[in-house]
């Protein structure tokens, strides 16, 4: 009687798993959804998020959408938050360049930045830029390196933060030059931004649309951008891949829940966050901030996020880089 019933018992939970899975994400969301950022309030990724959250809530008739700031740790808090809450779909998150950078250097994350995950959508990307201070004796790249060579002690850069995507093109540089960069560290890049500009350190690797107005302002100075292309607001300055061909970084903001999510509710997310991505309220409101809605499924993104810590895994070691 037991293994007849064994069977039967397992497919009805099967069944019923099955439609409690597909009523949840027709209902979803039945509560409200929190999203976590791993910045303090008014940086440029909590910028872009409440601009995302806003559209997406409309989209959802109103439904609330909560943003839980947790900075520090070189986003690796954050990460963290995501990581160890509830796979409901209640809690999910937005990563930036840096959770691919922790997972290439760091070797006691709190977490497994592949398994512990599910990948839900990009939002966006933008373009990165090496700037100079304004009296720095360099204006292009060959003059950077040349000054480089000429210096016992090399140059000094900093970026938003130990482990951050400007932090390692930093040491992608040093290593297809041959020059010695070092770098000085930062929690943000506010204040890298405040010292690069009072000539504590000369150089920086950041976000463009952060250092954009100082630029303009003539208080920095653009050596080059640093993506596959050139800069749209600057199309007369040569990027890096120009002298040394390979280097294509960007900033990015993509969102991303815990591992092992019902794929209704990963579905249905994903297609939100699509349909947010690509709409032209979207675009408007996010188009002084520089940035390229980039939207990708799940997959996609899996698979780029995966591509970018083995790269930046491989300059890592390749620069002996280890920061805890």
């Amino acid at each position: 009687m037991t293994s007849i019933k064994s069977p039967l018992l397992a497919a009805a939970l099967a069944l019923a798993t099955g439609a409690a899975n597909a009523q949840s994400a027709a209902d979803y969301p039945s509560a409200p959804v929190k999203m976590i950022i791993p910045f303090a309030p008014g940086g440029a990724t909590d910028v872009v998020a409440r601009i995302f959250v806003d559209i997406l809530s409309a989209r959802w008739g109103g439904k609330s959408i909560v943003i839980e700031n947790r900075p520090g740790a070189g986003t690796v808090i954050g990460s963290n938050a995501i990581a160890k809450a509830l796979p409901d779909g209640y809690t999910i998150g937005m990563v930036v360049g840096s959770f691919m950078t922790n997972a290439a250097v760091s070797q006691n994350l709190p977490y497994d930045s592949v398994k512990d995950f599910t990948p839900l959508g990009m939002v966006a990307m933008q373009p990165m830029a090496l700037v100079a201070n304004k009296n720095f004796p360099a204006n292009t790249v060959a003059e950077l390196i040349a000054l480089a060579r000429q210096s016992p002690d090399g140059l000094q850069f900093t970026s938003p933060g130990p482990r951050s995507s400007g932090h390692l093109t930093g040491e992608q540089l040093a290593l297809r030059t041959g020059v010695k960069l070092q770098h000085i560290s930062y929690s943000g890049g506010a204040p890298a931004l405040t010292d690069v500009i009072a000539n504590r350190v000369p150089l920086l690797f950041d976000v463009w649309h952060s250092a954009k107005r100082y630029v303009v302002t003539g208080d920095l100075k653009l050596i080059a951008g640093i993506g596959a292309e050139r800069l749209p607001d600057a199309p007369d300055v040569p990027t890096l891949a120009e002298t040394y061909p390979g280097f294509n970084v960007v900033a990015c903001q993509a969102v991303y829940g815990p591992a092992n999510m019902p794929k209704p509710i990963v579905d249905k997310l994903a297609g939100d966050i699509r349909a947010v991505v690509l709409s032209p309220e979207f675009a408007e409101r996010t188009k002084s901030l520089g940035i390229d809605p980039r939207p990708m499924t799940p997959e996609e993104l899996g698979a780029w996020v995966q591509s970018e810590i083995v790269r930046w895994r491989g300059i890592a070691e390749a620069a002996n880089l280890k920061v805890e």
